[in-house]
């Protein structure tokens, strides 16, 4: 039975029991109290002090200690761990052979420390650790690492490293060393080592370039707030000067984001200012009202060529800057654009001839009931102001209303009849024909008929036990006006629309399979969507801009669109034209993409157009000899007869660093790479050559 408890200073009560173990109750004075289990316990009361010996345990204030000896001094406020001491804290963990530490400042000495926090997989290790506060740290003789082991194979060492874990660490006179070798000497170290982001500098990136020379990029990153970030860059390139960067990111109520980016460099190859912008954001002012940005600008059209690496950014044609506003009524939309397009192609000598829409007004009115019939109403509308510093220029106006009813004649069939009218006018400069307003109204019918069946089947499967499968016939007939357009001035393929008088017969068809998964919820996934459509065209003229062919057949190509998912990790997809005529696939567009769950992954996609483009892109990544991985990428066109770009990749991954190889090869260059990075440090950088 328990004898009277003893208080001590600190919020513990001491209850001595008749046999080990014994333990210790926490009182309602002092602060948050601690629970001591120990096999031996012994109270001294002159200087109110707790021996506890073999198996010792201090739980409370969010920590717990365990040591095969322990004191508790309850006039200093003070305990101390002796042999086979680990302290656990929030997740973390630190082992030594003696710990003394003051509970009410949180302060103490650890000799023979070595601490692991999880997250980021820190390890710190010292011979002797002076612990400043709730979370400051002094090290003497210390090291860190993200490795695991005790021969770890990388690590930061120094005589002193500070380290607050709500902010930075610190060392002086740091090595990096591989293994035990020491590999490089910092006279000053400093890298972040809050949970959260936080401000500071990145790691340098080092290489070469044919293009550049030598490369040193400087980063900053700065933790500006929860909702707000930046990246600074000093880029400095032998071969072309110092480039200054930044990318400013954030966060706004709402749900309204956007980021900044920018570079700017003084080319001294070229002489001249060089760089781009982009900008992207989404202001949403309430539930019917957003605004929306998306700025790209560059100062000349070869910056990318000389300076991208992306692909995909490097080659491409034209930039294009948007700036939209949109507001939702009950019945419409309004939403006005101003977009610039900037024309990077090389056969373009300057933007003067490029067409720009500054801006676009576009009013829909959303399809509803008139009174109590079964026809609706709806339209389309929108104003264009096109504008261009050399060439035609003007304003288009474009009126669309439509009228649609649907009816169910009988059974399971779906009818539908609408008429329309498209009237356009026009106010042009700069035409042969002189300026002045013009007009063309385009009178518009059509109807379809459609029918949706379905129905499940039971596989016997224990897996897919049901498949459903849904068919849906439709024939669809359009009718356009044949009008001549060609005293309209043209601005874009809106000027010339395409008299029709064509009806078209398709099937399409939806595979759904049902898969059960043990005792959760069962799975339904898509596995085949196929659709099969024909037209006719009763005029016997046509333009078709899809397969780029304008014939005088009344056949139009049959098309097929089909994606397949045999297993949750393969998909296929194609969509082709085939012309009944001359026998012959018009376009191809083929794709097929699997994966597993280990890092290996293939996909192949193959593009034809007849007459215009042939186009094959494949990539594979491969993770069969872990921790060895491989990537390869291939975009080859047959129609330009010869490869646009190639890849290759091999990656060794570590526990706590990687490296990795890469060559690139393009038209105009080519690049070999070699990137080593540090878990929970960074890229250390890449060392370029050619």
């Amino acid at each position: 039975m328990p004898l009277n408890p003893i208080r001590i200073a600190g919020g513990i009560v001491l209850s001595l029991l008749l046999a080990p173990p014994y333990t210790a109750r926490g009182a309602d004075g002092g602060g948050e109290p601690f629970y001591l289990d120990a096999d031996t316990l012994t109270h001294e009361a002159a200087g109110d002090t707790v021996e506890a010996s073999g198996n010792v345990r201090i739980r409370g204030r969010g920590m717990t200690l365990l040591s095969d000896r322990a004191f508790l001094f309850g006039d200093r406020e003070e305990a101390e761990a002796r042999g086979n001491v680990i302290l656990m804290r929030d997740g973390d963990t630190l082992r030594a052979d003696r710990i003394r530490l003051n509970y009410r400042t949180d302060t103490g000495m650890v000799e023979n420390g070595a601490a692991f926090m999880p997250k980021g997989n820190f390890h710190l290790r010292a011979k002797q650790m002076e612990k400043k506060g709730p979370d400051a740290y002094r090290l003497e003789r210390g090291s860190f690492t993200t490795c695991d082991g005790d021969n770890p194979s990388w690590k930061f060492s120094a005589s002193e490293i500070d380290v607050n874990t709500e902010g930075y660490a610190t060392g002086k006179h740091a090595l990096f060393l591989v293994k035990d070798v020491p590999v490089l000497y910092f006279p000053y170290l400093i890298y972040p080592v809050k949970r959260e982001r936080q401000s500071g500098l990145l790691t340098p990136r080092t290489g070469n370039s044919s293009k550049k020379g030598f490369m040193l990029d400087l980063a900053y990153y700065w933790a500006i707030s929860p909702s707000q970030d930046a990246t600074f860059n000093v880029d400095i390139l032998t071969k072309r000067g110092t480039g200054l960067g930044v990318d400013y990111r954030y966060i706004r109520k709402r749900g309204s984001e956007g980021n900044l980016r920018g570079f700017v460099i003084y080319d001294t190859e070229q002489q001249r200012f060089r760089g781009d912008l982009s900008q992207r954001h989404q202001e949403i002012v309430s539930d019917t009202f957003n605004l929306k940005s998306d700025i790209n600008l560059v100062a000349d059209r070869n910056f990318y060529r000389d300076y991208a690496e992306e692909s995909g950014v490097y080659n491409q044609s034209q930039l294009e800057t948007t700036l939209s506003a949109t507001k939702y009524f009950d019945r419409h939309i309004l939403s006005g654009e101003f977009r610039y397009v900037q024309d990077l192609r090389e056969e373009v000598p300057d933007n003067r001839k490029t067409l720009q829409k500054l801006p676009t007004i576009t009013l829909t009115g959303i399809s509803q009931r008139l009174w109590e019939t079964p026809v609706f109403f709806s339209f389309d509308s929108n104003f264009i102001n096109f504008y261009r510093r050399e060439g035609i220029k003007g304003q288009r106006l474009d009126l669309s209303p439509v009228l649609t009813g649907y009816a169910k004649p009988f059974g399971p069939l779906e009818a539908a009849a609408w008429v329309g009218y498209r009237q356009r006018l026009y106010y042009a400069h700069g035409v042969e024909s002189g300026e002045g307003i013009r007009g063309s109204g385009l009178f518009s019918a059509g109807t379809s008929l459609s029918s949706t069946l379905s129905r499940v089947f039971e596989t016997g499967s224990p897996t897919m036990p049901r498949v459903r499968h849904v068919m849906i016939p439709e024939i669809r007939y359009n009718y356009v006006q044949d009008r001549d357009q060609e005293s309209l001035p043209f601005f874009d393929y809106n000027d010339r629309i395409v008299h029709e008088n064509r009806v078209v017969y398709s099937l399409t068809n939806y595979v759904t399979g049902r898969f059960d998964r043990g005792d959760g919820p069962p799975e339904y996934r898509d596995l085949l969507y196929l659709r099969i459509a024909q037209g006719y065209e009763f005029s016997g003229t046509r333009r078709d801009l899809l397969t780029l062919v304008d014939e005088k057949r009344h056949f139009t190509d049959v098309q097929v669109e089909a994606a397949v998912h045999p297993h949750r990790l393969v998909s296929l997809s194609t969509d082709l034209r085939y012309n009944p005529y001359r026998t012959v696939l018009s376009t191809v567009a083929v794709s097929a993409d699997a994966r597993d769950e280990k890092g290996n992954a293939a996909g192949i996609t193959y593009r034809h157009a007849r007459d215009e483009v042939e186009y094959l892109e494949a990539k594979a990544s491969l993770a069969l000899l872990s921790p060895v991985f491989a990537t390869y990428a291939n975009r080859y066109s047959f129609d330009r007869k010869g490869t646009l770009e190639s890849f290759y990749s091999l990656e060794y991954r570590h526990q706590c660093w990687s490296v990795s190889f890469s060559y690139r090869d393009r038209p105009d260059t080519n690049e070999f790479f070699v990137t080593f990075a540090l878990a929970g440090i960074g890229s250390v950088g890449k060392i370029r050559a050619f």
